[in-house]
């Protein structure tokens, strides 16, 4: 080869790779709407009219009839406490204490969980190793369980299971639960420190900046007001970090008066901003990481445990301060009161608040949290208000998919009717609603209509009739429900829509899951999944394509885990 040419053939290859590159670049498959990247696999998107033309050629293949309305009767009673799931199955004790006398705390994940969230768990273990006596001679000793907030204050309003101590993530929960008739007792303002916060993307902080001239809270809300940021919340009725962005978000439209008509009417202009309000913060830090919304709320402690979040984001801190206070519940014994004394004096130890320090807690010392005082009854009503308003004047188009496939005979399909009545209650008269059913073919139990009183009634009496036999058609039933999705759409074209598939098993007729998925992905509707008695993966992948939820429900939560889905979405 000449070596003078050498050079010159170097520069012609740089060149073309160059190109090629930038080909490739500029080919490559942009984010859907939803923000995925085609599926839940990383699957290339298909255009509309692609998907427009599989979902005609599936639908041709699959069985459907129509059954026939029957109205049931509409109960509107409040049936909470009896929906409550069995608190050992649904949330374990994560400390067993084994002392004369024991006592037992409700806490938040984040301070009884694993690895990073294991502080109250472990301080407890150290505690019971000690073996403390009593005056009397008693061994102290405490039991954790891990149970949301707004969950724990469920029990003990209800008085379904009422424990010694509860310790949710702020006092905004302990204010609601004694608004709600809880009998409790502050023994500790703050038995470790965190903050609640936005994690907002970086070069989404630059830009609010430079708009706002800051990049604190109220700019924050001010560019979801103003259509410059969407970001999401945790829901308000179970997450103290949800319940928190609410009421600060309302004391900033109206500091006199959060539930003001100029309140409300800034509530709606924020809700516009919020694609989805989120049921779980896996579900919230996930559409975040996905490039769906650009900020979140989320704890400081988890925060900074999450190498993603901490790299890409940057915290801005809001609101109460998350104290993590520590109340008695109910009238204790002399005996009990000291063993939580004993308990309390360990953990306020300089040992364990330093081990706290490691795990992300006791760190926005610098900050000025909110000390505004707020009741118990401003809060139910800010949360009656959030779901009054949260849609904006927006309706939702949803369409409920039930698996009636023989597995389901028994008691699986009782429970499953009764969640889905209990959980229509939380269901908003503007929406419109409609229900499916699918064994080894599909069957339209109830076209979409608004959800009026005749629609409810068809709605029960759809519920009631379903019966169970045959195979599991999944995706031949979700095809079904796309397309009546769209239909609905073409007529009330400003609605939200979302489906809801209820299976405790896996597809093994009809079309499977990699040929649904694209057109999944390409329609856009989140589609929500609950596995009923068994976890099942290709639910998972299926809520993922469009930032939806799975939840692993059993015959004893299901109906309090789809009320509480349906209240955050409808």
């Amino acid at each position: 080869m000449n070596k003078s040419k050498t050079p010159v053939a170097i520069a012609v290859i740089g060149v073309i790779a160059t190109v090629l590159l930038i080909i490739a670049v500029l080919n490559k498959p942009s984010a859907n709407e939803n923000g995925k990247k085609g599926g839940a696999n990383g699957s290339s998107p298909i255009s509309s009219a692609t998907a427009e033309e599989k979902l005609a050629k599936a639908l041709k293949n699959i069985k459907v009839r129509d059954a026939v309305k029957t109205k049931g009767n509409v109960d509107y009673s409040d049936n909470a406490a009896a929906n409550l799931p069995n608190i050992e199955t649904k949330y374990p004790l994560t400390v067993v204490g084994d002392g004369d006398v024991d006592i037992e705390i409700f806490s938040t994940s984040e301070k009884a969980g694993k690895n990073h969230n294991a502080w109250l768990n472990e301080t407890a273990e150290e505690f019971n190793s000690q073996h403390n006596r009593l005056a009397n001679g008693s061994i102290a000793s405490v039991s954790i369980r891990s149970i949301p907030s707004g969950a724990s204050a469920d029990y003990i309003t209800n008085n379904v299971y009422v424990p010694q101590a509860y310790t949710p993530s702020n006092t905004l929960f302990g204010e609601l639960a004694v608004a709600q008739g809880a009998k409790l007792k502050l023994e500790e303002a703050s038995l470790v420190g965190n903050t609640a916060g936005i994690a907002l993307s970086k070069s989404t902080r630059s830009a609010i900046e430079g708009k706002y001239g800051s990049a604190d809270f109220n700019a924050v809300i001010n560019a979801v007001v103003d259509g410059e940021l969407q970001m999401g919340y945790t829901y308000p009725y179970t997450s103290a970090t949800g319940l928190n962005f609410l009421v600060n978000a309302l004391q900033y439209f109206d500091s006199g008066d959060i539930v003001s008509q100029g309140a409300i009417e800034k509530f709606q202009q924020l809700q516009k901003g919020i694609p989805f309000v989120c049921y779980t913060t896996d579900q919230m830090v996930n559409a975040m990481q996905n490039g769906t919304l650009q900020a979140g709320v989320v704890e400081y402690q988890a925060y900074t445990n999450n190498t993603t979040l901490k790299s890409s984001y940057e915290f801005i801190p809001f609101g109460y301060e998350h104290s993590n206070p520590l109340y008695s519940v109910g009238t204790l014994s002399d005996s009990q009161s000291e063993a939580l004394k004993l308990f309390l004096d360990y953990a306020m130890s300089d040992k364990c608040q330093s081990h706290a320090k490691e795990y992300g807690f006791n760190q926005q010392d610098n900050f000025s949290y909110n000390t505004t005082p707020i009741t118990g009854s401003d809060l139910i009503a800010a949360q009656s208000l959030w779901k009054q308003e949260k849609d904006s004047g927006t309706p939702t188009i949803a369409l409920f998919i039930a698996d009636v496939s023989g597995s389901m005979n028994g008691d699986p399909l009782l429970r499953l009717k009764q969640s889905l009545l209990e959980a229509s209650k939380k269901i908003k008269n503007d929406n419109y609603i409609g229900l499916i059913s699918y064994s080894d073919d599909v069957t339209v139990n109830l076209p979409i209509a608004q959800f009026d009183l005749d629609q409810r009634s068809y709605f029960a009496g759809a519920v009631e009739k379903l019966t169970p036999g045959g195979n599991t058609s999944t995706y031949d039933a979700l095809m079904v429900g796309i397309d009546m999705i769209n239909s609905m759409k073409d007529q009330v074209p400003d609605a939200k829509t979302m489906i809801f598939v209820l299976s405790d098993g896996k597809c093994n007729r009809g079309m499977n899951y990699n040929s649904a998925e694209s057109i999944v992905a390409a329609y856009g509707i989140p589609i929500y999944t609950i596995g009923y008695n068994e976890e099942i993966d290709s639910l998972k992948d299926l809520s993922s394509i469009n930032e939806a939820v799975y939840i692993d429900a059993d015959n004893d939560d299901v109906v309090y885990e789809l009320s509480a889905l349906f209240n955050a979405q409808m």
